[in-house]
């Protein structure tokens, strides 16, 4: 029979989804993408944006 637990039991919180995008806007921009930066940012504006209205 099959069980319908989750696959995955360790649920990525709100905070730990936010702090990636940062992390990934950071590394990008260090290591030259700029492009890639800008717009991994507006994906963390547009995020933090919509949390915020939740």
């Amino acid at each position: 029979m099959m069980d319908n637990t989750p696959l995955r039991k360790d649920i990525i919180g709100d905070n730990q989804i936010e702090e990636i995008i940062f992390r990934a806007v950071n590394l990008f921009k260090k290591t030259g993408l700029t492009e890639l930066a800008e717009k991994w940012d507006r994906i963390l504006k547009t995020y933090v944006g919509k949390k915020s209205l939740t």
